[in-house]
């Protein structure tokens, strides 16, 4: 029924804009990469249909939060929409940068966004997560997937997906020793700061470990299950090429499109590229698992791109209808062409698209946000992340012993969130 009301709504918005009435121009603050190129590509179609301006501010990751953070503060209307990711909503919506949709939704006659977007994609957008108002909409489906080479797994004797990261290390082991320090079997990203936590929360995870506890009450890295996690995160870092401490996302891709390493923790807009001739030595070898297990189950992170309207903003309501819009199952399916995983079941299960070789991962990576973690709700978690990820890197680059990294992170993520 909701997603009955959702197309016909969709349907008599574009109405108005054939019968020509007049809307406000919106500017939209969005990341440099594919997140970003989609939205843009989008808005452009939205212009010209409504005959209007839609501006597209473009800026690396680090620099939309405080672009954003500034416009918030400063109350400067500078920007409409924020294409953010999910760990940001709780400091811009406890600040009061975020505008509440409840209203916008009861108008549509409404309570939120309809039941075929997935779960845990609404729970992010929700603040507190998933029981509080939704103060954003979901629009890039990202989540962690195990990536591996399947013929060099099964020739190191893992034949299938590594159900543990022991089954991980063994065929990872072999595969690096038979390299000879040309090839490796596996990879990470261990520069400082989101690089690094991204690719060592699934582990953190996985051995039944967590930043924080239950209520967020106390920070829990000096645990026997966090030391578990980081033992099991170093012995991989013996398997790795060199230099893996300053690696970021660009050369984890290159190590594996290139066929230097045999697997990794990714991110789904790295398929297109894996899958591409022109920029892989190894389309059509990769496989795609769900996270493996330690002592617990594994859990990828979840990562969405979502859209929410600034409170100083002077154009919310064309900002909401431009975001309705786009959000749409028929927008969200354009998005997935254009290298943007989805938001919505429809879209994952469309025979018309997980027909296609470069949507074989839809099945894998919809199972990964079903059984997803988000990283730890906290106004300060790009303070907290920064931090933790300065002792995880100085760990990798082997300038402190693991459990001084943990100890380290322990006091400065405490001093952080006042937890002393």
């Amino acid at each position: 029924m909701l997603r009955k009301l959702f197309l016909t709504l969709a349907i008599a918005t574009s109405a108005l804009a054939i019968n020509g009435t007049a809307w406000a121009d919106i500017t939209i603050l969005v990341p440099s990469g594919s997140e970003g190129d989609g939205l843009r590509a989008a808005a452009a179609d939205y212009a010209k249909m409504k005959s209007t301006k839609v501006e597209i501010v473009q800026a690396p990751y680090a620099n939309v939060f405080e672009k954003a953070a500034n416009a918030g503060q400063t109350k400067s209307g500078a920007f409409d929409i924020v294409l953010m990711d999910d760990p940001w909503i709780p400091f811009f919506a406890e600040n009061g940068h975020l505008e509440d949709l409840s209203g916008y939704f009861a108008k549509l006659g409404v309570p939120g966004p309809d039941n075929d977007f997935l779960a845990k994609s609404l729970a992010v957008c929700r603040n507190p997560y998933n029981t509080g108002p939704f103060v954003c909409i979901p629009y890039v489906g990202n989540a962690q997937m195990f990536f591996y080479d399947g013929a060099k797994f099964a020739e190191a004797g893992v034949s299938g997906a590594p159900k543990t990261w022991d089954d991980v290390y063994k065929a990872a082991k072999s595969i690096t020793d038979a390299g000879g320090g040309r090839f490796y079997g596996y990879v990470f990203r261990g520069g400082q700061g989101n690089n690094v936590v991204a690719d060592f929360m699934p582990l953190l995870w996985s051995y039944g470990a967590n930043l924080f506890n239950a209520d967020r009450t106390k920070v829990t890295l000096d645990t026997k299950e966090a030391k578990e996690a980081m033992t099991m995160f170093m012995t991989l870092k013996g398997i790795s090429p060199k230099g893996v401490e300053s690696f970021a996302p660009e050369d984890v891709g290159r190590a594996m499109t290139s066929g230097v390493a045999a697997s990794s923790i990714n991110w789904p807009n790295w398929v297109a590229t894996f899958e591409d001739p022109s920029q892989s030595q190894v389309v059509g070898k990769i496989s795609y698992a769900p996270m493996p297990a330690g002592t617990h189950a594994g859990s990828s992170e979840i990562g969405h791109w979502t859209m929410g309207i600034m409170s100083a903003s002077k154009n919310k309501q064309e900002a909401f209808d431009f975001m309705n819009w786009a959000t749409s199952p028929e927008q969200i399916k354009i998005s997935a062409t254009r290298g943007n995983p989805p938001v919505r079941f429809s879209v994952f299960t469309d025979p018309e698209l997980t027909s296609q070789p470069q949507f074989r991962h839809y099945p894998t990576l919809m199972e990964a946000i079903n059984f997803s973690t988000p990283r730890p709700r906290h106004p300060k978690w790009p303070e907290i992340e920064n931090a933790l990820g300065i002792e995880l890197s100085k760990a990798v680059a082997g300038t402190i012993t693991p459990d001084e990294a943990l100890k380290n992170a322990q006091e400065s993520v405490s001093k952080i969130t006042n937890m002393y």
